[in-house]
């Protein structure tokens, strides 16, 4: 992995601004800093003001596991575009696919509320029912490692059996089929006529970015993960900022100018 504010890095994002590109941001642990409250979790001023500057001279999303309806506020209009509950919330989104998602988490959160109930509570795990997805939350177990092998085994008799993404303290549960960030991402790009993706992530939900095969440019990990299949670093979320300030300066042209 190539440390994105080296030299060498510098020199590549210079290279990716002269392309028609999507810059997209993950939001939990990227524009904004992890945080035990998830409630209270915001984009702090020193990025939103960068963020949205360069929404103005390039197409943008926000692409997170939150559900839209908690996401947008916390954006706060600096981009234009947001993908939320790990891509299936989006501007390419069919209403057939948000019905049967629907559907289906209402099948799986009537047995979490019934038979899963004890064994969640005795591991310190919680459930967020974000209506198209579920997220279970294990950030307050006092064994961390035991109560996620057993909440594995707990999801595993869901039916349909759910896909898995595997977050910093908690298990994302999709429906099966549903593809993930990285698909979202790349029909939006091609929905808003790019034919580049830009992208910065922190965690394991966001390696369905960086292993897509077409049109990712350039996968940003925030922290060096050597089993990433992101091209490139950055130290800490900290660091988000410098990005975006150095990409609006060097971004000189605006979304309609890449329109054909």
């Amino acid at each position: 992995m190539t440390y994105v504010l080296s030299e060498e890095g510098r020199r590549a994002l210079c290279a990716l601004t002269e392309k028609p590109v999507l810059y997209a941001f993950d939001f939990d642990g990227t524009l904004a800093p992890i945080s035990p409250d998830r409630d209270s979790v915001k984009i702090p001023s020193s990025v939103h003001k960068p963020l949205q500057e360069l929404g103005t001279r390039a197409p943008c999303a926000v692409i997170s596991g939150r559900a839209l309806a908690d996401l947008a506020p916390r954006v706060d209009r600096a981009v234009p575009y947001l993908i939320g509950n790990h891509g299936l919330e989006s501007p390419c989104a069919t209403p057939a696919a948000l019905i049967l998602a629907e559907q289906v988490c209402a099948e799986w959160m009537k047995r979490v509320s019934t038979d899963f109930a004890q064994p969640l509570k005795h591991y310190g795990i919680e459930v967020e029912n974000k209506r198209y997805t579920l997220t279970f939350h294990y950030r307050g177990a006092d064994d961390p490692i035991k109560a996620r092998g057993a909440l594995v085994v707990l999801l595993d008799q869901l039916t349909p059996t759910p896909r898995l993404i595997f977050g910093k303290a908690s298990v994302n549960v999709l429906y099966p089929g549903q593809q993930g960030k990285g698909q979202a991402a790349l029909a939006l790009m091609k929905h808003v006529r790019q034919t580049h993706l830009f992208f910065i992530g922190d965690d394991d939900t966001d390696e369905d970015v960086f292993e897509l095969s077409e049109g990712l440019a350039m996968g940003v990990r925030v922290g060096r993960h050597e089993k990433s299949r992101a091209g490139y670093f950055i130290k800490h979320q900290g660091e988000v900022e410098e990005i975006l300030r150095f990409l609006a300066h060097r971004l000189v042209r605006t979304p309609e100018s890449h329109v054909s």
